[in-house]
């Protein structure tokens, strides 16, 4: 009887163990770059959002600099859904758990998400503003 049970929770440990995660994928975003005051559409989350890049203050520390604080990008939207729009500020820092915003546009909430903004400063000259092109993007909450 010791044997048979024994036996029992041998094959009930190996099946259990044999099982594979079955953790939920986590969607990817699809990111969508943005030129300066260029209208882009962006898709989030089953709809198309019309994205304005309007401004853009950068203060980062430039490339081959030493500098006490690494800096950020202010960096303002205009998102619209073809009937109503909002503006969207952020401080890009290039940290994953700070650099979104979250809005309200129709009823409904988003998140608005910067991955990079590109030119990064250089010691040599300043990247002009219709350079600028930043990565984004939005999902529902």
């Amino acid at each position: 009887m010791k044997k048979t049970i024994l036996f029992a929770m041998i094959c009930f440990a190996a099946v259990s163990c044999d099982k594979k995660d079955e953790a939920t994928p986590q969607v990817e975003l699809k990111t969508t770059s943005v030129p300066y005051r260029q209208l882009t559409t962006v898709a989030a989350s089953g709809e198309d959002l019309k994205v304005d890049l309007r401004e853009v203050n950068d203060s980062r520390c430039p490339k081959n600099v030493v500098c006490v604080q690494m800096g950020s990008a202010q960096i303002k939207f205009n998102v619209s859904d073809g009937k109503e729009q909002t503006d969207v500020s952020l401080t890009f820092k290039g940290d994953r758990k700070t650099d979104f915003q979250t809005f309200t546009l129709g009823g409904e909430n988003f998140v608005l998400s910067v991955s990079e903004v590109l030119p990064y400063p250089d010691t040599n000259e300043s990247p002009k503003l219709e350079d600028y092109k930043v990565n984004v993007s939005i999902e529902k909450k």
